[in-house]
């Protein structure tokens, strides 16, 4: 009897095995670049703020975006264009990501937030992890420079938003700075690294099966996404980069490597905090605020000259 249990164990075993090894970090694939939205359940409305509701496309593959288009009281030429992370929304609940802009509007600036591909309200059914959002932020400062005639612009973005700033930054010569919350430095690098984090296997054999699976299933090739080697073409661009050191989803070295590779002649700096992943806006609004404001200020008015 015992060595019919055990046999039937084994037959059991060898049949599971191929979805274990094989069917199981596919889906874990699909379930990381096909995330549930969340849903936008704050406006601008909300803090007093006057707003329009946009669209363009991705000048990738036509997919639908939409956003806010937040102007300054008086008409200015000075845009800020957000950029969310992994599973959020245009809004960045979670941090009050309309407080920051709410403040920024104050200060005379006007602000695009608009959501990546499958993500709030925009269309697509695929999330690239910083692959396709690439090609919907620098669509969307194609729209601010041609819909809205913008003619300076600085980006910020948190997390996979953040990285994705990096990436675009010098991509655009109307983009004069940069500012990213906690970004990764190199998508490979990281999702090898720390994969294992998002996806709750353990790093040998899963994390490679599902890097393989992205690349030739799902056509996402995680080396494309490297802002520790973008920021290295933007001669003329500023950064801010913000990161805390108790960051357990992205380390904040990867904060002090993309700031190495800032050619030196670029005006940059890191904050380095005590806190954990984007949360820094959280723990310190009055210092973040302030910090953002001056690095907006300081850019746009050092483009006057």
């Amino acid at each position: 009897m015992e060595r019919l249990k055990i046999k039937k164990y084994f037959i059991w075993m060898l049949i599971l095995s191929p979805f274990i090894f094989f069917l199981l970090p596919i889906l874990v694939g699909l379930i990381l670049t096909h995330p549930f939205r969340r849903k936008t359940n704050e406006t601008p409305s909300d803090y007093n703020l006057h707003f329009e509701e946009v669209e363009f496309q991705s000048k990738l593959d036509q997919v639908v975006l939409r956003g806010w288009w937040i102007p300054a009281e008086k008409p200015t030429s000075k845009t800020v264009v957000t950029a969310h992370g992994y599973t959020d929304e245009r809004s960045q609940k979670k941090i009050n990501g309309l407080r920051i802009v709410t403040s920024l509007q104050e200060k005379g600036y006007n602000v695009l937030m608009f959501d990546f591909r499958n993500s709030g309200k925009s269309g697509g059914r695929r999330t690239g992890i910083g692959f396709y959002e690439q090609h919907d932020l620098s669509s969307a400062v194609d729209y601010v420079i041609q819909e809205k005639k913008q003619e300076e612009i600085v980006l910020l973005g948190w997390s996979m938003g953040g990285a994705t700033c990096l990436l675009v930054g010098s991509v655009h010569p109307q983009i004069k700075g940069v500012i990213a919350d906690s970004p990764f430095h190199d998508l490979q690098t990281y999702l090898e690294d720390n994969l294992n984090v998002w996806s709750k296997l353990p790093k040998k054999p899963f994390t490679s099966i599902i890097l393989r699976s992205m690349k030739h299933l799902l056509k996402i090739d995680p080396k494309e996404v490297s802002p520790v080697m973008s920021v290295q073409k933007g001669k003329s661009t500023n950064y801010l980069l913000i990161h805390g050191k108790n960051d357990t989803k992205v380390p904040f070295s990867s904060s002090e490597m993309i700031f190495e590779q800032i050619p030196k002649e670029n005006e940059k700096t890191l904050w380095l905090t005590e806190h954990g992943h984007i949360t820094t806006f959280v723990e310190e609004p009055e210092s973040y605020t302030s910090k953002i404001i001056e690095f907006v200020d300081k850019t746009f008015t050092s483009n006057e000259k």
